[in-house]
Order: structure tokens, then C-alpha cells, then sequence
């Protein structure tokens, strides 16, 4: 089981390269991995300095560190992720990343962040319960982006605490065509 979890991963790692977006199957929900052009768009939302903390709840292969990393490589960066092999994959690609591995609902940290950037999942609304949780994480005056479902509940509960709500188009998300939405929340 271990080996064909990492010969996942290593695949998803060689399409990402060729920056595909892929979807992979984990647990009893789905991974799908954020594309690169909505990577960018959430760090450039976020507005990220080399002074700031940053967590990335639901890691998965790591693109949006990877996209971090880039734009700000001093930054300090924090993950957390419920799949161990994905935790450890995190911790060997990105060192000096802090990897939590755990479910983000239960995580309760001693620190704050002045940024949190993320890709919740989906299934049963747990991506607004991921979001409301990762604001009680964020500092006074922090900034969060994250891309969400574009659902009624979702503009419900979340788009009037967004100062950015911006549709995704369809198929941003290979195999998949639910809408979705790149929000952003101040504090």
C-alpha cells in the first residue's frame, strides 16, 4: 500500500511538472491538485512579504508551497495534511516547512498566521467548515485566500465575508466541472 501511495505521488509530482492539474483519489475524499495560474493568483491575493507566517492547510503534492516558495522564498510556511505518505512527501520536497499531519479540523496550534492559502476540500460544505476553521487561525489584520465551490451555501456564509470573490472558470479543476470560486478574506 505504502509503495503504491508513493508511486502515486511521484506521478502526480511528473504531471505537475508538465503543469497538468491532476486529480488523485485519497481516503474516502478527493485530492485536486490547484493549477499553477490559480497558484499564483492566490499568493499574488495574498499579498505575502518575507516577514509574514503562512499556513497551507490541506497541502496534498504541495503546489501551492511550491508557488510560495517561489514568490517569496524567505517566508516562513507552515502545512498541514491529513494523508502521512503526502506529509512526509511535503516534508522531504519542502525543508524547513513545519508538516502537521493531521486532520485540519482538530489542528489547534500554539501560533497565528498573518497568511493562510488554500484548496479545502469540497464534499458535504467541509470546504466552508475548513475555511471558518482556518479563520480563527489567521492574526487581526491577516489575509486569507482560498478557492472554494461557488455554491449557494457557500455565497451564503462566506462571499459576504470576502472583499475578492472571483469565478473560476469551469474545468479549472481537470475532471471535474464544478464551479468554483478564488476568494479572499481580510481581517
Amino acid at each position: 500500500m505504502h509503495s503504491e501511495l508513493k508511486n502515486r505521488i511521484q506521478a502526480m509530482q511528473a504531471r505537475l511538472d508538465g503543469r497538468t492539474p491532476v486529480a488523485e483519489i485519497r481516503a474516502s475524499s478527493q485530492l485536486f491538485v490547484t493549477p499553477d495560474p490559480v497558484c499564483r493568483q492566490m499568493v499574488e491575493l495574498a499579498e505575502i512579504t518575507e516577514s509574514d507566517r503562512i499556513l497551507e492547510p490541506e497541502a496534498g503534492t504541495g503546489a501551492i508551497l511550491r508557488t510560495i516558495r517561489e514568490a517569496v522564498p524567505l517566508a516562513r510556511c507552515d502545512a498541514v495534511e491529513f494523508n502521512a505518505a503526502l506529509a512526509a512527501h511535503l516534508r522531504a520536497a519542502f525543508p524547513g516547512v513545519n508538516v502537521w499531519c493531521g486532520d485540519f479540523l482538530e489542528y489547534q496550534p500554539d501560533s497565528i498566521w498573518t497568511r493562510i492559502l488554500m484548496n479545502p476540500p469540497f464534499q458535504h460544505a467541509q470546504d466552508i467548515r475548513h475555511i471558518q476553521h482556518a479563520l480563527t487561525l489567521l492574526e487581526s489584520g491577516g489575509i486569507l485566500t482560498a478557492v472554494c465551490l461557488n455554491g449557494p451555501r457557500q455565497q451564503k456564509i462566506l462571499r459576504p465575508l470576502a472583499d475578492v470573490w472571483e469565478p473560476l472558470p469551469r474545468g479549472t479543476f481537470t475532471y471535474t466541472d464544478v464551479s468554483t470560486v478564488l476568494l479572499r478574506i481580510q481581517t
